[in-house]
């Protein structure tokens, strides 16, 4: 199995930031395709794709997590069902397409599959966790907000072609159905795990929302 590196997304959007991206994806013209498709990637390319973890859960397992997670997953399928609705119904692509662009970024952030993550914050167990520093929690703030700017910024891209069908996550219902390290409190080890792998993505995903 391939290192696993775990990252956590959870906190306040930036809202220049997330305007920034609805307006990028916006004037970005006939490369809107591409654009929209970054943003929904993974977190170390400047996307959001790790937001959208807990959607992967089945129905079937719901009942190996905690009601943190069950809570998470519900906003989480709701904010997908949205987005859902601009890239489906836009002719971004199949949902299949939009379910492989998430998966796939989640995959690349993590260096794992989506199954190997989510069964190491179920049972806390996983082969070759980074080794954990201390100084990595100050930039945790930073990452965290990044991330959830992004998909904000997307909502906010959906709300302006009037995506009707649903009704619009806020940022703070993004937020709090953001994955965390707090979902999973066995040990504060395992939160240190968390951080460790945030770092790792930290200045690429805050550089990219300042270009």
């Amino acid at each position: 199995m391939s290192k696993l590196n775990i990252y956590a997304c959870s906190g306040v959007g930036d809202v220049s930031a997330s305007q920034r991206v609805a307006q990028n994806i916006e004037n970005s013209g006939w490369m809107r395709n591409e654009t929209l498709r970054k943003y929904l990637g993974s977190g170390k390319d400047g996307g959001c794709a790790e937001y959208f973890l807990y959607i992967f859960i089945p129905d079937s397992d719901l009942a190996k997590y905690n009601a943190t997670i069950y809570k998470k997953r519900q906003q989480q399928l709701k904010t997908y069902a949205y987005v859902r609705e601009l890239f489906v119904g836009h002719d971004y692509g199949t949902e299949q397409e939009m379910l492989d662009i998430i998966r796939n970024g989640i995959e690349f952030t993590f260096g794992s599959s989506v199954e190997s993550v989510l069964e190491y914050i179920r049972s806390g167990k996983s082969d070759g966790v980074g080794v954990v520093t201390e100084a990595v929690a100050a930039i945790v703030v930073a990452v965290i907000s990044a991330v959830v700017a992004i998909i904000t910024g997307i909502i906010q891209y959906c709300q302006s072609v009037k995506i009707a069908k649903y009704t619009a996550p806020t940022m703070e219902e993004i937020k709090d159905s953001a994955p965390a390290a707090t979902d999973f409190t066995d040990t504060a080890k395992k939160k240190g795990l968390l951080f460790a792998a945030i770092a790792g993505v930290a200045l690429i995903v805050f550089g990219k929302l300042r270009d």
